[in-house]
């Protein structure tokens, strides 16, 4: 037996040993209080024809292929989708106890083939409902690894389908909209900032205090401003809670000034998502963008800066009339 073959061997025992270590099954489960009755609510879910004003998933592709059982709200009912950007699959109601919880099987044939539990919790509280809506299932031996990795995959689906839920059945306290907007090529752009490096928690504060100084100095030194201000994000990373980004204001002729820095954008084509809805939608709105650009088979620019452009006020406006535009590099 050569050193090549034992070596293999060694690799695959190893592999095969870490795999049986992973968990077998995996669950995703997300929660929110709606300001309406389980009745509503309820109606909302059970009613597949209500999916498409929801669905986290019809918003990257709403012009899917959709199919309805003859009863969308019995036990049995069903619902088939098929689309170029989220594959195909099917959900049925197995089992309906009336305003408190739905049992469903999800079916997915493409991009992979799977089947999955998916169950719904209606309770009755002093603010409304809280509604529950959870996923759980087995993964094949081969792909174990990525059992751990669902709940970061899909969790903010499930609270942006909350969220739509939410709005459908009369509650806006925190209402939001995300288009996908295509690709669009960008000019060149030249800026003033203040650089940030530090938490995600920090990176709020350090904004409120960076943009009022940024914006008073482009004025002071009679620089331009050429565009809405922006957070140029240099590294963003979830796990550690990490950023490093300029805090900054476009302008036309940039000019250095203490404590605060210059640059330049690259004309660049980006993948462009909108998001209408409070700041505090921007982590769901960067999955979604970021999703619909790897549905999209588009490959994003590693080491280019990924941008947030801030079209509206948030002093002077709210709500839905709140806009908040995503730039995701990619390669043309």
């Amino acid at each position: 037996m050569t050193v090549f073959i034992i070596l293999m061997i060694a690799i695959i025992t190893a592999v095969v040993i870490w795999l049986l270590m992973q968990p077998a099954h995996y669950e995703v489960v997300r929660s929110r209080v709606i300001q309406a009755s389980p009745e509503t609510v309820y109606g909302n879910v059970v009613d597949f024809e209500q999916w498409m004003h929801w669905s986290p998933w019809l918003l990257h592709e709403p012009e899917a292929s959709l199919q309805l059982s003859p009863q969308s709200d019995v036990e049995g009912s069903w619902y088939q989708w098929q689309g170029q950007l989220i594959g195909s699959g099917k959900m049925t109601h197995r089992q309906l106890v009336e305003n408190q919880s739905i049992e469903q099987t999800l079916e997915t044939y493409a991009p992979m083939k799977s089947s999955s539990e998916v169950y719904w919790r209606f309770s009755n509280v002093a603010e409304g409902t809280e509604v529950t809506w959870g996923m759980r299932g087995k993964m094949p031996f081969l792909f174990r690894w990525m059992g751990k990795m669902m709940d970061q995959w899909m969790g903010k689906d499930y609270e942006i389908g909350l969220l739509k839920l939410a709005m459908l059945s009369g509650d806006m306290q925190h209402p939001l909209e995300i288009e996908f907007n295509g690709t669009v090529e960008v000019e060149p752009e030249h800026y003033i900032a203040s650089h940030f490096v530090g938490s995600i928690d920090d990176m709020k504060q350090a904004m409120q205090i960076a943009y009022p100084k940024v914006m008073q100095a482009a004025e002071k030194h009679q620089m331009e401003i050429s565009g809405a201000p922006l957070a140029i994000y240099h590294d963003f990373d979830m796990k550690t809670n990490r950023v490093i980004c300029d805090i900054a204001i476009p302008v036309k002729q940039p000019k250095a000034v203490t404590d605060l820095i210059t640059g330049s954008l690259l004309s660049e084509h980006y993948m462009r998502t909108t998001l209408r809805g409070d700041y505090r939608h921007l982590e769901r709105a960067w999955h979604s963008a970021l999703s619909h650009a790897r549905m999209s088979k588009q490959k994003v620019q590693v080491g280019r800066p990924m941008l947030e452009r801030y079209v509206s006020n948030p002093m002077e406006t709210q709500g839905l009339d709140l806009v908040t535009v995503i730039d995701v590099p990619i390669k043309s």
